[in-house]
């Protein structure tokens, strides 16, 4: 039995994002080294909401990162980005790095989601669509 709280919200955190991810078409066979790139610093840095059905299951998460103007530009133009764990919190415009959500439904999580962001004095969030060879199809940003 896992007595550290930390380390059994964490492990709870990865599954949660694991079965969320394995139903996504774009995520579903990325390989589980990925998970520790774009998860675990989401979840060490508190920079990750889990969206639930009305029965508790997990069907989505959004995953952010406050990131510094060099940071930010390696997001817009290298297709390979990864973050390192310092630059999820450098400071600067806060970028939604991941928003999965297999079973569509985004509407009706959009107020979860502000008050979430509000909460955490972010006033205005940006975010990037890509196409799928992972280029920039498109950016914007959204004022709370």
């Amino acid at each position: 039995m896992c007595r550290d709280t930390n380390l059994k919200d964490k492990a709870a955190a990865l599954g949660y994002a694991s079965m969320i991810m394995f139903r996504c078409r774009r995520s579903s066979n990325f390989h589980m080294r990925t998970l520790n790139f774009w998860l675990t610093p989401a979840i060490d840095h508190q920079q990750i909401i889990f969206l639930f059905d009305r029965t508790s299951t997990p069907i989505g998460f959004v995953i952010w990162a406050h990131l510094a103007p060099d940071t930010e530009e390696r997001l817009l133009t290298d297709p390979n980005f990864l973050l390192h764990p310092s630059e999820w919190n450098e400071g600067g415009r806060t970028w939604i790095i991941d928003f999965c959500l297999p079973c569509g439904g985004a509407m009706e999580f959009i107020k979860e989601i502000k008050s979430t962001f509000r909460n955490a004095c972010i006033d205005k969030v940006f975010w990037v669509r890509r196409h799928n060879d992972y280029s920039v199809k498109k950016t914007g940003h959204y004022s709370l």
